[in-house]
């Protein structure tokens, strides 16, 4: 049985830091929504990597949701 088309995945945010980007990650999967980011790792053996922002991406269907959570966690 077929799950239908896999999930299109839509930024939510973005961080210089790859650190912040995991807390907001973390926290939108404490809500129940799935959370990425990309790219995935920037760390290595003498720290963080490029300076690339790190984006976080949710399934396109949970974005209106994801988003009222980063309007909330600004606002505090």
């Amino acid at each position: 049985m077929s799950a239908g088309p896999p999930a299109r995945w839509v930024q939510v945010a973005s961080f210089a830091a790859e650190g912040e980007a995991r807390l907001l990650a973390g926290r939108l999967d404490a809500e129940g929504i799935e959370a990425r980011l990309y790219p995935e790792f920037q760390g290595g053996y003498y720290g963080e990597g490029f300076n690339l922002p790190v984006r976080v991406l949710v399934p396109e269907h949970r974005v209106v949701e994801a988003m009222l959570v980063v309007e909330q966690l600004e606002r505090t």
